[in-house]
């Protein structure tokens, strides 16, 4: 996407009654429900609801604003994946959209989700990392400089390592960071995507990898077509992502290379302004893309059985409207978040259930544990889960 250039929207924002007063609901998720199983709301270009930097409020506001809520308002409603994308600044790196400068600092947001984490313990937290070439404002070595802040003293410990079967359990307190650019010759944090794709092609979106420390691996699938301004853009939009919903949601996981992780993007932009012979995303394009794309899935839900959605990237998260659009956004992050509770159990309902072995545990396939054996059960080692 190509944005040429964060004034606060008229926004209503919803606070879900059924969290906890601080957003918190991942606390009812078994320990051993695969992350890839979880469904989770995340927010696109997350840092555009935290203000601008100088000088840049009306042309943010114009153009690249995606969010209303700034990043602790979204952890408040309980957003627990974050679009999060620095660039390179004189001593620092910056969260842009593009050229725009939002008013947060990349260390700052890491910091802020460190703080809500250790407050939050239950919880926790995955980012879509992208370095933001167009914002960078020195010459510098964006690797050295992202590996120098991930291994600081107090950032170091929150980061997980990637691994295919990933649990609840493993992530609880911590933050998996997923980076679209392979910053290092070696991975030591989180882990890196491969073969992204932006474009509404099921072949290509089902071929994406996440590459861990090593050597280990696992299949990703992902929709992020992003312009949907042109005749038709929106019908290809919407039916991309009712695609990835139909396989997710009714995919089997029966044994660790079964596993996929699941990245759906709702936010694109369906409006945009030609500015010498370019055509530039605006907020409002965002705003309509969201209405459509967020009705469609809140359908989707309504009509379809219940299975995990994976993370969803979305625009205008935690508020219904903005600017005049009906963006749906709090109804929607409810939404994802009561869906996993149609199909994994809640804790907080039911008693929790012991292994007679320590090692080997009984599952159902929807990652829950049980001492039950019948039809459809599967069997891991955990000894050998953490292998991938």
């Amino acid at each position: 996407m190509f944005v040429l250039l964060c004034a606060v929207g008229q926004a209503t924002w919803a606070q879900d009654a059924e969290l906890t007063p601080d957003g918190d609901w991942m606390g009812r998720l078994a320990d051993d429900v695969l992350v890839a199983r979880v469904s989770i709301p995340g927010a696109h270009d997350s840092a555009t609801g935290c203000g601008w930097g100088e000088g840049a409020e009306e042309t943010g506001n114009s153009y690249a604003r995606t969010q209303d809520l700034n990043i602790a308002q979204q952890w408040h409603i309980g957003v627990r994946a974050f679009d999060l994308r620095p660039c390179l600044y004189d001593g620092y790196m910056n969260l842009n959209h593009g050229i725009v400068p939002t008013s947060m600092h990349f260390e700052e947001a890491l910091e802020l989700l460190r703080d809500s984490l250790a407050a939050h313990p239950t919880e926790f937290v995955v980012i879509h990392l992208l370095h933001e070439t167009d914002g960078d404002q020195v010459d510098d070595d964006y690797g050295t400089r992202l590996k120098a802040l991930l291994n600081r003293d107090d950032l170091k410990p929150l980061f997980v390592k990637f691994k295919t079967g990933l649990t609840v359990g493993d992530m609880r307190g911590k933050i998996l960071l997923l980076s679209r650019d392979n910053y290092a010759t070696t991975i030591t944090t989180g882990g890196v995507f491969k073969n992204w794709t932006g474009e509404a092609n099921w072949d290509k979106q089902t071929q994406g990898r996440i590459m861990g420390p090593g050597g280990t691996s696992g299949t990703c699938y992902m929709q992020d077509y992003s312009d949907t301004h042109n005749t038709g853009g929106l019908d290809i939009k919407v039916n991309a992502i009712k695609r990835l919903l139909d396989f997710s949601t009714t995919h089997t996981t029966t044994n660790l290379t079964s596993i996929r992780w699941i990245f759906n993007f709702a936010s694109a932009y369906s409006k945009v302004l030609s500015i010498f012979g370019y055509e530039i995303s605006t907020s409002e394009g965002y705003r309509d893309n969201a209405a459509h794309t967020h009705a469609a899935i809140l359908d989707y839900l309504d009509t379809h059985e219940a299975g995990p959605m994976g993370v969803v990237i979305m625009d205008y998260v935690g508020v219904d409207q903005s600017e005049g659009y009906n963006v749906k956004g709090a109804q929607l992050v409810k939404a994802i978040i009561d869906n996993n509770f149609k199909y994994l159990n809640d804790i907080t309902k039911i008693r929790s259930v012991k292994a007679k072995s320590t090692d080997v545990h009984a599952f159902n396939l929807n990652g829950i544990p049980t001492t039950k054996t019948s039809r459809g059960l599967r069997i891991i080692d955990h000894k050998k889960i953490n292998q991938y």
